[in-house]
This record gives C-alpha cells, sequence and structure tokens, in this order.
C-alpha cells in the first residue's frame, strides 16, 4: 500500500506526504515547522515518526521550515551534494546532525518503499525529481523543471499516479506584470512546466495502470486551476485517457491521503538498482 497528500503547493510552500503501513517519508518543507507539524498530524502521523526528508532542490518554496522541523524533531534529512552546498544560504544552518547526501539516480531504500531521484532541468544547484516504490506501485513526484525529456519520460512512465508541475498559463504570463527576464526564466528549459506542457508530458507518461494525476505548484499569480484542469483533461481525452482524474492541488491546506489501488484514507481538501547512503560531510 503506497498512500500519498500533498500537505501544500505553490510558490508559497511545498511539501508531500508519502507513506505505506510502515514507512513515512516527508518531501521538502517549505512551509513552517508548524503547518507541517498540524498536517502531518491531521493524518495520524508524529514528525518523529518520519524515517527521512528528502529535499527536492534549495528554493526557499522548498525548504522554508527545514531548519526549524530539524532542530525539533531530529529527523534524517537527505539532498544531493549541491543542495547542501546552497541550504545553509537560504534556509539556515539545518538543526539536526542526521544529514546525508545522495546522487542523483542512486536507489535509496527506506523500510518497504524504494526511491529513485532523477536530475531535472531547473534554475538550482543540483536538482531532482522522485519515483517512489512499493510493491508493484509507483507514484511520480516533479513540481519544478522545465520540460520532460526523453530520458525523464522513461523513467516517469507507467506511474499509478503522478504529482506534476502544472506552473502556468502561458497567455496569462506573457500579458502580467512580471518583468520580462523573470518571464523569460519562467518559459525557458530550466524554468516552469506550463499547463499545456503539463498535459503533452501526460500524454506520453499516463497509461491503463494510472489512476490520479494531481497538478501542483500553479502560479499564484499567472494560473488559475480550472485553466491547469481544463488543459490537462484536453490533453489526456486527445490521447484517449480521459478516464484519468485530474485534481489541482491546493495551496494552502492538504490534500486527502490518497492510497494507489484504492481510496482515501483520511480527510484533506481534494480539488476537482542499490546505491551507497553517504553521511553528509
Amino acid at each position: 500500500m503506497l498512500s500519498f497528500s500533498i500537505l501544500a503547493s505553490g510558490s508559497s510552500g511545498n511539501a508531500v506526504l508519502v507513506r505505506s503501513e510502515t514507512t513515512c517519508l516527508l518531501i521538502d518543507a517549505g512551509i513552517s515547522a508548524r503547518r507541517l507539524e498540524q498536517a502531518l498530524r491531521a493524518h495520524g502521523i508524529s514528525p518523529e515518526r518520519l524515517d527521512a526528508v528528502l529535499i527536492t532542490h534549495e528554493h526557499r518554496d522548498h525548504v522554508k521550515g527545514l531548519a526549524v522541523f530539524g532542530r525539533r524533531h531530529a529527523v534524517p534529512v537527505w539532498a544531493t551534494a549541491g543542495t547542501w552546498a546552497e541550504l545553509p544560504r537560504v534556509a539556515g544552518e539545518i538543526g539536526t546532525d542526521r544529514c546525508f547526501v545522495f546522487s542523483p539516480e542512486q536507489a535509496l531504500f527506506f523500510g518497504d518503499i524504494s526511491v529513485e531521484p532523477v536530475p531535472v532541468s531547473h534554475d538550482a544547484r543540483e536538482p531532482v525529481m522522485f519515483c517512489f516504490y512499493q510493491g508493484e506501485t509507483k507514484l511520480a513526484l516533479a513540481t519544478d523543471l522545465g520540460f520532460v525529456g526523453d530520458r525523464l519520460k522513461r523513467v516517469m512512465a507507467g506511474a499509478h499516479a503522478y504529482i506534476l508541475e502544472s506552473n502556468h498559463d502561458v497567455a496569462m504570463l506573457r500579458a502580467g506584470r512580471y518583468p520580462w527576464p523573470l518571464k523569460r526564466r519562467i518559459l525557458g528549459d530550466k524554468g516552469h512546466l506550463s499547463n499545456e506542457a503539463a498535459g503533452e508530458a501526460l500524454l506520453d507518461l499516463a497509461d491503463d495502470r494510472t489512476e490520479r494525476v494531481y497538478l501542483a505548484h500553479l502560479s499564484e499569480e499567472n494560473n488559475l486551476p480550472e485553466l491547469a484542469r481544463t488543459a490537462v483533461e484536453r490533453a489526456l481525452k486527445r490521447g484517449g485517457l480521459d478516464r484519468i482524474p485530474v485534481r489541482v492541488a491546493p495551496r494552502h491546506e492538504a490534500t486527502a491521503l490518497y492510497t494507489i489501488g484504492g481510496r482515501a484514507l483520511s480527510g484533506g481538501a481534494d480539488l476537482p538498482g542499490a546505491g551507497m547512503w553517504q553521511r553528509r560531510p
């Protein structure tokens, strides 16, 4: 049994809970420690029960609460070497000595969940996305990336559920008030996926096994939930995949805990290869 809940999503903060019956993982800590604690406990999980915190990259909306959360609970924190190099500058000193380094494409194992970190194209030091495996189930999580290339598609393909960035509507972004250098960064290969790009990617990723898609990291300034959902649903319909439910992750509240192959287990908003483990030096 593999379950997940998106605890927060967007430029104001990102965090995701992934769990099995025996293992609990937190991916990113981009909201306050207090909000993280409340969201976890709403799903019946004490912070001390976490087996690991996995960080995708060092941007503040993914690590804002990490230092305080680490001091309070001393959970193991995992990140790439590049991310660790930037974290003190962005988030302050992480308040635990249980800090570990993983290499992209190095398999990680936590209890009965295996994790595959994969490099992505984003304007961070060494960013990754994650695929999670438990038994025969697979969850793919990718929320900050400029494009989904063929290599990444091969890794992500055939997941039972996707949490995929659908950051902006291109027309809204181009007409919006952002300065042109920021618009160019968002639209570039190291920026963020548009609604249309997310839909096109899912055409190649989803298949008959796919049960659900969550659209994440929507821009508050340059997107609307209905625009994101409509664009992705339109793309899936072209591929004969319109049976797949498409949901938009809320910005400030957690989704229900969704179980792959099952059902929502707890309350929350729900809008329509082994590698070596290395302690951080």
